[in-house]
């Protein structure tokens, strides 16, 4: 019997990692999801909300039920806020989960300059969340 034939490939354990990993939770679903085989690693971008805090929120949700975290947010030359957050499930799958939005919508919040990138710890994307969510509440209760 031909040995490559019983074993599975990189791209089987990456998507039964993932598949693993979702089983059970109550994810947001993912806007985007890549598996690449030469890393192996999972990307997800969940899905989100029209809003900065929505987009955040769901990442959040994702972060929680990863291990090993690091996590890191840019204000890319185009004038966005990107949020990366590096893990590994339960199983030790490596996954980036990751979203963003405009940098107008952190308004003021978020003290980056123009390409400049720094890590961020749970916590304080938490209280971004938080803080986002306010202000939004506060505009509607404005308007």
């Amino acid at each position: 019997m031909n040995a490559a034939l019983t074993k599975p490939s990189t791209m089987d354990s990456l998507i039964g990692a993932y598949r693993s990993h979702v089983l059970g939770r109550n994810l947001p679903d993912p806007a985007s999801l890549d598996f690449t085989p030469s890393t192996r690693l999972i990307m997800v971008q969940p899905s989100g909300g029209l809003d900065l805090s929505s987009r955040l929120g769901g990442l959040l949700v994702w972060a929680y039920t990863l291990t090993d975290l690091t996590a890191s947010w840019t204000h890319t030359a185009d004038d966005r806020l990107h949020v990366g957050v590096n893990g590994r499930t339960a199983g030790g799958a490596r996954i980036t989960v990751y979203s963003g939005g405009p940098f107008a919508e952190c308004c003021g919040l978020v003290p980056l300059a123009h390409d400049q990138r720094e890590g961020v710890s749970l916590d304080e994307l938490y209280t971004l969340v938080g803080l986002l969510r306010e202000h939004g509440q506060h505009e509607r209760e404005v308007a």
